[in-house]
């Protein structure tokens, strides 16, 4: 009895299942992006309007944020869910810049600095509940309003990771020789983002530091609407 072995169909299987899993992890990407700016549209029209401005007493403005903790703990809640969605992007990333880099050094440290920061801005909300809790509970309200730095603080903190995370996708992306116009763009997001961080000196360097968050989470969306393009007419 002669038994016939399809020898072309073996490695087929494993190529379609990691290119099914990366357009997977691409499509987090997206998500990752769309919830983001979807969070932040609705706290700058449903919370931030209420709470002052960071030059108000302390004392008034610790009371206004009091005032609408379930609206804030619900936006925390939505930046944490939202900033873990890079988590699942990760995958994408992992698999493309290893795909450039055999070695592994880029994939590397993508993914620790991408692990990095999805971790930051969640732990910045969960920070943010702890001190309204605490403020809720009779501690001076004033101290609240100290507390509701946090935020831009570790958003400024996540840019050091964020820079070694788009560097190193940059780099993957030169050295495939691909999407210059994401390469680009990469490269002007590193010194715009680092000129952002030094909100952690002076507050004054905030707004740059939001109009590069803003930027870096589209150019997140824009790589990963590429990879899963891409994925796709690679399983095709």
């Amino acid at each position: 009895m002669t038994t016939t072995v399809d020898r072309g169909a073996g490695p087929a299987a494993p190529v379609a299942s990691e290119h099914a899993l990366t357009r997977l992890s691409a499509r987090f990407g997206l998500a990752f992006t769309a919830c983001q700016l979807l969070v932040m549209i609705a706290m700058a029209v449903f919370v931030l309007p209420g709470v002052g401005a960071p030059g108000d007493p302390a004392a008034e403005r610790g009371q206004d944020i009091l005032d609408v903790e379930t609206a804030y703990r619900v936006s925390n809640y939505a930046f944490m869910v939202a900033g873990t969605m890079l988590l699942g992007f990760l995958g994408a990333v992992h698999v493309r810049l290893r795909r450039v880099d055999p070695s592994g050094v880029l994939s590397t440290v993508a993914v620790a600095a991408g692990t990095m920061l999805a971790l930051v801005w969640p732990l910045a909300g969960v920070l943010h509940d702890v001190a309204m809790g605490a403020a809720a509970d009779g501690t001076d309200v004033r101290l609240l309003a100290g507390w509701d730095a946090v935020a831009p603080y570790s958003l400024a903190f996540s840019v050091l990771p964020r820079l070694f995370l788009v560097g190193a996708i940059v780099l993957g992306l030169r050295t495939a020789g691909t999407a210059p116009w994401l390469q680009r763009a990469g490269l002007l997001l590193l010194p715009l983002s680092l000129l952002g961080s030094a909100t952690l000196l002076t507050d004054a360097l905030f707004p740059l530091l939001a109009l590069s968050t803003l930027a870096y989470e589209l150019w997140v969306g824009a790589l990963a609407w590429y990879w899963l393009r891409s994925e796709r007419a690679s399983a095709a």
